[in-house]
């Protein structure tokens, strides 16, 4: 899944009439145009997948030409997170109320259709991602979107708000962009009102499949004179690869460029959605004795598969001390499923790191209960923490697990002899050993499988033609822990990784 900066999902929500703070774009090289809004106005660096801008330095509020002149050139320069496609001029407005609007992919269930979720609420703002509580979810089908009268209904419930009509109105034409584009995720924060009861976007971003972009949006989605791989480090470049290959759940990771202090703790992140993000920036954000390795979103649904390469990038960065792994408490992707991808990258890494695990969401207490059986056999020290404690605690952790020695990571043997199952996406090869296995009831790993992928006829594995595998690692980790190692995923890396 690629992320749409916010300049490009301005242009979206403009198509469809969405009302907008007014601004302009300016790219690097270009001079300032003339036609940027009365002072004061907020830049904005239009980093793609970045998040939290304004905690890095790149949004910043200035209030005279001279104050412009300097940021502007700063922010189209290359620095800690890149180079920048541009620098986004947005006026500053008195914003009398800040909400926040999504819209995402509801995959459905067996008892309802996929289609998508509409999200509001009225706190708005820096830290919504922690307001979960205060969400309004509303399912709406792709086929038949809900018109503002039927948006309007929902929103009576809420007691804080005021502008219901005007509101719902903006919610449908973010509905019909999220639509019309194939959107995976579409979100406004904030969505701002004025004094006069006027509702407009303040701040935007949305993620979309590569593939479901159509030939006559692609401008929109890849303008021609952006380069995908234009000034991103070889690390980025992989991982930029892995998206390529495997488009599905988001995959953003940036290095930090800045020269670190000499006496600072280096400390390799890798952070699961946007709510993750904020409780370690709000956590670090003033400290200068821990030095941020890279910035990191791994979210959105993505698979194991994924998540493993992801990591085994985080863990290849030179100079890294330490892995600090964090969510906010309700993410998308199963737990379990990024533990065992934790725990099989810290395996086969050859620069595996003492480690700080914070899981949240769906099956969290089977994830630490997987470290509890597996940590004492890695080459490094592993401590896990529940969702209810915030990142601070964590911080706490760092000089002393950072000082531990540990041993050097081992030489990874892929499997041998020929793969059993090529599974196309999420990309990996499936090895099976039947000699470890010779009985005739099917193995832990088969029965591990959720959807049903893997089957068991006749004494001998198969794959269901009718189900899929969903990249969950869970055959593999039933093989180690409960069966006899007859099963093994082989995830494939560049050389620099491996």
């Amino acid at each position: 899944m690629s992320a749409l900066p916010e300049y490009r999902t301005r242009i979206l929500l403009e198509h469809e009439n969405v009302p907008l703070v007014s601004g302009v774009f300016v790219r690097p090289g270009e001079s300032t145009p003339q036609d940027i809004p009365e002072l004061p106005v907020f830049l904005k660096a239009q980093i793609p997948g970045a998040t939290s801008r304004k905690s890095h330095g790149l949004v910043r509020r200035v209030d005279t030409c001279e104050e412009l002149e300097h940021n502007l050139n700063i922010l189209l320069s290359p620095g800690k997170w890149g180079q920048a496609e541009g620098v986004l001029i947005t006026e500053g407005l008195d914003l009398e109320t800040e909400y926040y609007a999504g819209c995402m992919l509801d995959f459905g269930n067996g008892d309802r259709l996929p289609g998508g979720v509409l999200l509001f609420s009225t706190e708005g703002g820096s830290g919504v991602e922690v307001r979960s509580g205060s969400l309004l979810k509303m399912r709406f089908s792709l086929l038949h979107p809900p018109a503002t009268d039927e948006i309007e209904k929902e929103l009576k419930v809420l007691e804080n708000l005021k502008e219901h009509k005007a509101v719902a109105e903006f919610l449908e034409g973010m509905i019909s962009t999220y639509i019309r584009y194939k959107l995976i995720v579409l979100e406004v924060n904030p969505l701002g009102v004025l004094k006069d009861g006027t509702v407009l976007a303040v701040d935007c971003r949305a993620e979309f499949e590569n593939s479901a972009v159509s030939k006559s949006d692609r401008e929109i989605f890849f303008p021609p004179e952006i380069g995908s791989s234009k000034n991103l480090t070889r690390l980025e470049e992989i991982v930029e690869l892995i998206n390529r290959d495997d488009p599905s759940g988001t995959g953003f990771f940036r290095q930090n460029r800045e020269t670190p202090l000499e006496d600072s703790l280096r400390v390799a992140t890798n952070l699961c959605g946007g709510g993750g993000k904020m409780l370690w920036e709000m956590t670090t954000g003033s400290r200068t004795d821990i030095f941020t390795m890279n910035e990191s979103d791994t979210s959105g649904g993505l698979s194991a598969f994924k998540s493993y390469r992801i990591l085994r990038v985080i863990l290849a960065q030179k100079e890294a001390q330490v892995l600090l792994l964090t969510g906010s408490g309700m993410a998308f992707q199963n737990q379990y499923h990024l533990a065992a991808a934790v725990w099989k990258a810290l395996k086969e890494s050859p620069t595996p790191l003492p480690s700080l695990l914070r899981f949240g969401g769906t099956d969290e207490d089977k994830a630490q209960a997987l470290f509890e059986k597996v940590s004492g056999s890695l080459p490094v020290p592993v401590r896990t923490y529940p969702p209810e404690v915030f990142p601070n605690a964590m911080v706490d952790d760092i000089m002393e697990i950072a000082s531990v020695e540990t041993e050097t990571g081992k030489e990874y043997v892929p499997p041998s002899g020929e793969p059993a199952i090529i599974v196309e996406r999420p990309p990996g090869k499936i090895y099976f050993y039947p000699e470890k296995w010779t009985g005739e009831e099917a193995p832990p790993s088969v029965k591990a499988c959720p959807t049903g992928f893997l089957e068991w006829k006749n004494g001998k594995l198969s794959t269901n033609p009718e189900a899929r595998c969903i990249g969950c690692l869970m055959c593999e980790t039933a093989s180690i822990l409960e069966g006899t190692c007859e099963l093994r995923v082989h995830l494939e890396l560049p050389r620099e990784v491996d």
